[in-house]
């Protein structure tokens, strides 16, 4: 009988230890069926399997009421060696804790979403966005006492990046709007019309028709543009300034506009002349050994190409280019970010990414910390 006592309390122990384990690493609301799983040891990165309808008008509503969304960040699309397209990302921008503590931290989740109806989509979000005030949604926020899942219910509007069932894969990337220039009428327009890519086209051609017909209108979303790509091995840039939509075929994208020279047009004795954009940083602070060029993010751009230069497969008749994907993050990470030296700029990268546009999968190296990655397929499925 005593055995069998203490064999009925060990039993309790281990079942209230698993409890609190599920507790520490998850967040439940069971009515809503929320689950937020944290997937690295720093509490920058985790997984949401979105289940709430965002189409339905109480979380448009809340999505409506969001500032200013910002991101930087570097982009460029390649083939790896079993000639797979692949595109790779490094999502930048510099949250901090508080405006007394400076500390940059970050908040990112690998967002599972299947929408009645529409495409099923694996994309990374960035939390903080859903409040940026909040300090819960800082650094390890979902494991903090009185966490509430229901603060990302906006969350599917907040993807920077993402690739859905059909292999597109589309990501945003700020420009900066210049003098006259119209600047953007909805501040969140570029991270919902992301969403409304990812959930209704199947490739580069239906995206371009959905900014140009979709129920956001170009003037919403100026301020941003998009690096599109498919399949097929297609890729290339949308933006829309002052009004007009273009369409770019490149593989790289930073945050200057591509669609035009980018040049600053001056008068000098009569005559029009065009000058280079200096090259600053956020700031507007000009530190680089070389102050000119095509404007914000134009030597992240170079980088990029002149490596892209160096896996090119000269027997194509078109540009193309093939790489291990070990070389290609090899690219993402000579363009990183990093806030605490003054080389890189004023910005953060928050994660890197490379997502399989033929096997619908995208692999995540969160904050900087590249010697573990966290791989997910379109359907929410962890890949060892």
């Amino acid at each position: 009988m005593k055995n069998r006592k203490n064999l009925i309390i060990a039993a309790c122990l281990l079942a209230g230890l698993i409890a609190a384990a599920l507790v520490i690493n998850n967040v439940s609301d069971n009515k809503n069926n929320v689950a937020v799983k944290r997937l690295d040891d720093d509490g920058y990165l985790y997984y949401m399997d979105y289940t709430k309808d965002y189409y339905g008008q109480e979380v448009m509503d809340a999505m409506r009421k969001i500032g200013y969304i910002d991101p930087g960040c570097s982009v460029f699309f390649t083939h790896n060696v079993g000639v797979e397209p692949i595109t790779c990302r490094n999502y930048d921008f510099a949250h901090h804790v508080s405006e007394e503590d400076p500390t940059v931290t970050g908040l990112n989740i690998i967002l599972h979403c299947k929408p009645e109806g529409k495409y099923e989509s694996i994309a990374v979000a960035d939390a903080v966005w859903c409040g940026e005030n909040d300090p819960l949604l800082q650094q390890g926020g979902p494991d903090k006492k009185g966490f509430d899942p229901d603060m990302l219910d906006i969350l599917p509007y907040q993807c920077m990046d993402g690739i859905n069932e059909k292999g597109l894969y589309a990501s945003i990337q700020r420009v900066d709007i210049k003098e006259g220039d119209q600047p953007s009428r909805f501040p969140a327009g570029s991270s919902m019309l992301l969403r409304y890519i990812l959930d209704d086209c199947a490739n580069v051609d239906e995206a371009i028709r959905k900014t140009k017909t979709g129920i956001l209108v170009p003037e919403d979303w100026q301020d941003c543009h998009f690096m599109v790509s498919d399949e097929s091995g297609r890729s290339v840039v949308i933006e829309s300034r002052n009004s007009e939509i273009q369409v770019i075929p490149s593989d790289i994208c930073t945050n200057f506009y591509l669609g035009s020279d980018d040049m600053e047009d001056s008068y000098r004795n009569g005559k029009l002349r065009e000058e280079a954009v200096k090259m600053t940083d956020e700031e507007l602070v000009s530190d680089y050994k070389y102050d000119y060029g095509y404007g914000h993010g134009y030597h992240r751009f170079a980088a990029i190409l002149g490596q892209l230069e160096c896996y090119r497969d000269t027997e194509k008749k078109d540009y193309y280019t093939r790489m291990p994907e070990s070389a290609a993050l090899v690219i993402l990470r000579s363009v990183v970010q990093n806030s605490y030296t003054s080389a890189a700029g004023t910005s953060m990268t928050q994660y890197s990414a490379i997502y399989n546009n033929e096997k619908k999968t995208v692999e995540v190296w969160p904050f900087q910390n590249y010697s573990k990655s966290f791989t997910f397929d379109v359907e929410g499925n962890q890949i060892s």
